[in-house]
């Protein structure tokens, strides 16, 4: 009698366990090339909506769901374009403002040089990071964006002068001029170096809904706050490292830039400064020129 009231036991148990399976497994659905996704997040209620699938346009799904802990919900992004925006959504609709954030790396050149000053473009590098707020008052198509960056650029000088303080061509002191190296000196390399805390002010313009095709133009603002000229060179065996903190170079300054985006590359991006670069009593008259990309 025992043993039957235990088989019972089981048998009750396992029909209580059954629905409980039934309620924990959990439905796979996949819709392959899905032509349109539109997810709706308000207070706790969610609504997922999917639109045309492979082979099927007319395919429609809707998926309401009850959030009784919004911090419950997790979203992840797989596209490097969404990656650094860091912006909130008001409901199903866009907000106007963004943040986001940027890094840029490319190189960089002075243009319209006197003879003996002689640049190169290799490897002279440009390193920048910032933040930008963003304003789309008209939809995401059209952007209009400002915020600070730190930026670092190296400009490498040829091998046989390095720049240093000398004499200019009107008999200013501590002008910036190509001094040869000493007799001896081998392994040479030099160049300038400029810290700028930036603001800049661009105008986006995106060609498709997906944002995949852009241009962007726009200024930025350069507060030079620190350049330096530096030469490494080695003589009798020894290694040598020399700055000259006193660069006299330009404290503010301004670029035009120009930005373009595409499906297959990070954001080109192209600046150009009308603006000269060293201070008149401390350099000749030279404007720089910086490109490369932006993520």
């Amino acid at each position: 009698m025992k043993n039957c009231k235990n088989i019972v036991a089981a048998i009750l148990m396992g029909c209580l366990a059954t629905p409980a399976l039934a309620v924990e497994s959990s439905d796979t659905l996949v819709i392959e090339n899905a032509n349109k996704v539109k997810i709706e997040t308000q207070d706790t209620v969610q609504r997922i909506v999917i639109s045309g699938a492979k082979d099927d346009p007319e395919f429609h799904y809707v998926q309401r769901i009850s959030i009784p802990d919004t911090n419950a919900v997790r979203r992840s992004m797989r596209s490097i374009r969404d990656f650094n925006r860091i912006g909130k959504k008001n409901g199903n609709k866009p907000t106007k403002w963004d943040a986001s954030v940027h890094f840029n790396i490319g190189l960089n050149t002075m243009l319209d040089t006197p003879d003996n000053y002689d640049f190169r473009v290799w490897p002279s590098l440009e390193i920048g990071f910032g933040i930008t707020h963003d304003y789309r008052p008209f939809g995401r198509q059209n952007e209009w964006s400002i915020g600070w960056n730190i930026n670092w650029r190296y400009f490498r000088f040829e091998k046989e002068h390095y720049l240093g303080a000398g004499v200019g061509p009107l008999g200013e002191l501590d002008y910036i001029v190509p001094i040869a190296y000493g007799v001896g000196q081998t392994h040479c390399s030099s160049g300038i170096h400029v810290f700028s805390l930036q603001m800049p002010l661009i105008y986006t313009h995106y060609f498709d809904k997906k944002q995949r095709w852009s241009l962007g133009v726009g200024a930025i603002v350069n507060w030079n706050v620190h350049g330096t000229s530096n030469r490494d060179y080695e003589f009798g065996g020894e290694d040598y490292d020399v700055s000259y903190d006193r660069l006299g170079q330009m404290p503010f300054t301004f670029d035009g830039i120009v930005k373009i985006g595409t499906p297959w590359l990070p954001t080109l991006y192209c600046k150009y400064s009308p603006s000269r670069f060293f201070r008149e009593s401390r350099g000749p008259k030279m404007q720089t020129l910086s490109f490369g990309f932006c993520f």
